[in-house]
């Protein structure tokens, strides 16, 4: 048996870690006060052993999502006044650790995930999900720190696709369309047909826009049709469940 290399990062941050830490927590206080005669009337006592076992329950889920180091990426993130991440300027995805978590599983997935740093189609020395920032040749990185560099970038691409999107959209759509701006970049995101509609009320109308964006260098790329397939049927179930 061998310990992953980050496995210190994963004990410190990962969500299950942390739920389960709170669970034992509560189960602790629970027994501490059994043991006290007269517990304060505010404590609600009885509901403790519940609380402990939905915190236990959700940390089954919590591992099999996004395992981003918490603890670390918080510090950045609220100490990042750069613009884009400012805490006052935060949209949906970036504000919720689900559904921040749900984007980073969904663009990464089409981004494609190599934590060794390799030489792109032009040259561009490369890592993780696309990063190209600082690489050079011999860089590597733990997926767990890929997903963060993903985070990260989400974070900027939300901020400035709310800069034009203006309207309240559900979650998994704001999930499908920040995927969309990722892919083709939010300046070209922020003149298209599909935030005019969505502005105008037209989320539907939005969402179809989405395959329309299946070319590169006019020709019709067939990755980029199952991309935009899958985030308009993403942006089509978000209206649906929320309807």
């Amino acid at each position: 048996m061998k310990l992953i290399d980050d496995w210190k990062g994963v004990l410190g941050g990962a969500w299950s870690v942390w739920l389960m830490g709170l669970a034992v927590l509560v189960s602790v206080a629970d027994a501490w006060l059994g043991s006290v005669e007269a517990p304060p009337d505010w404590l609600p006592v009885a509901a403790l052993p519940l609380v402990s076992a939905a915190l236990a329950t959700l940390a089954i889920p919590a591992r099999i999502v996004l395992q981003t180091n918490m603890s670390q990426w918080l510090a950045r993130w609220w100490a990042d006044e750069s613009g884009a991440v400012r805490r006052r300027a935060v949209g949906i995805v970036a504000g919720s650790a689900v559904a921040l978590s749900a984007a980073v599983t969904f663009i990464g997935q089409w981004e494609g995930l190599r934590t060794q740093a390799y030489r792109d189609v032009v040259g561009v020395w490369t890592v993780c999900y696309g990063e190209t920032k600082g690489v050079g040749p011999g860089d590597s990185h733990s997926k767990s720190e890929c997903d963060e560099m993903l985070a990260r970038e989400i974070v900027q691409y939300e901020a400035a696709l709310d800069r034009c999107l203006t309207a309240a959209v559900p979650v998994g759509m704001k999930v499908a369309l920040v995927s969309w701006a990722y892919n083709v970049g939010p300046g070209a995101a922020c003149r298209s047909t599909l935030v005019r509609k969505a502005n105008a009320g037209d989320l539907r109308g939005a969402c179809h826009e989405l395959p329309r964006w299946n070319r590169a260098g006019g020709r019709v790329i067939r990755g980029l049709t199952n991309r935009r397939l899958s985030e308009r049927a993403m942006c089509l179930r978000a209206l649906d469940d929320a309807a």
